[in-house]
């Protein structure tokens, strides 16, 4: 979930990319490099301020930066379909967006992809505030469903697995995830729904690698000294005004973004994939933001997302056929 103080914008590119996914016209296959011996493929990637970025090499060398987020959509932006060598259309909109043909990259700095579609991709306009954050694109949820993934924050490095190579690992740390199904089980979406546990508590909430907080500089200050723009997790004003009735010592910092709006909330410990981590900071959002909107793409109602700032001490593999995620310390 790109930075920003609202989240309406990221939410309605990652509805728009689902909604442009299903006519898109198929591009060419583009054949991985082979994963050897069944281990896993590490991928171009790096880990800024817990949120990974993906760094695939075009065939004159060229390096993309792209933003990945597994409660985000798939797109390019305008600086992305430059590099290309794309030239947008000033007919299309966002009801009909351009489409961009997936690109050959450099077997040695390689991604896949979407399995959904080995497909055109969307070309969009970012927002202002998103440019940077962005960068070339978004790997989003389409993007991560059908395979298998490694996410291992203290290496800083985001994997490929083969099919069915999930880590071995006691019970406690498997977790089954929740995706939207149709009659037939097959899922209609990608966004994962994983439970959490906070004060004897279990919150429905979105597995989202993406989330990220945009802190205005007094807030960045208050809380560690730290980046303005990183990895955060999300929640509903409705839980986050119980909190504070429950538990009135937990730090809160009011104004906290850069457009002076949004509150954030330090929660001293969560329990995720049968580990105690903690402390993470969660920023309120409206009630309907997930409620209403996010829920309607998910298996379930949830209260807001968990992402990065909450799994820097952990590895994650998440196998998206099956629904289920191990962690790892």
């Amino acid at each position: 979930m790109p930075a920003r103080s609202e989240p309406r914008p990221r939410a309605t590119l990652a509805m728009m990319m689902m909604t442009a996914a299903s006519t898109l016209i198929p591009a060419l296959a583009q054949t991985p490099p082979p994963i050897a011996d069944g281990k896993p493929l590490t991928l171009p990637a790096t880990l800024e301020a817990g949120l990974f970025y993906l760094h695939p090499k075009l065939a004159d060398g060229r390096a993309l930066r792209l933003f990945s987020d597994t409660g985000g959509g798939l797109l390019f932006t305008e600086t992305g379909a430059k590099a290309l060598g794309v030239t947008p259309d000033p007919n299309a909109s966002r009801e009909q967006p351009q489409l961009v043909s997936w690109p050959q990259f450099q077997a040695g700095a390689w991604i896949p992809a979407s399995l959904r579609s080995e497909h055109r991709v969307p070309l969009m306009q970012a927002p202002p505030d998103q440019v940077r954050h962005l960068g070339d694109g978004m790997l989003g949820a389409d993007w991560f469903g059908g395979r298998s993934w490694q996410f291992d924050y203290p290496r800083g490095e985001l994997r490929l697995l083969p099919a069915n190579a999930l880590p071995r690992v006691a019970a406690r740390h498997r977790v089954r995830l929740g995706f939207q199904k149709d009659a037939d089980g097959k899922a209609t979406t990608h966004f994962p729904r994983i439970p959490v546990r906070i004060e004897g508590e279990t919150l429905q909430l979105l597995f989202d690698t993406g989330a990220s907080l945009r802190l205005s500089a007094q807030a960045a200050r208050e809380l560690d000294g730290g980046p303005t723009v990183r990895a955060g997790s999300f929640i509903t004003s409705d839980v986050l005004q119980r909190w504070r009735e429950r538990h009135p010592r937990w730090r809160v910092i009011e104004k906290a973004d850069g457009d002076g709006r949004v509150r954030i909330i330090e929660v001293p410990q969560v329990q995720v994939g049968g580990y105690r981590v903690g402390p993470v900071w969660f920023a309120e959002r409206p009630d309907k933001n997930f409620h209403e909107f996010m829920s309607q793409w998910m298996d379930r109602r949830v209260d807001g997302a968990i992402g990065g700032n909450a799994f820097s001490s952990l590895k994650i593999s998440v196998d998206y056929p099956s629904g289920m995620a191990v962690f790892e310390r």
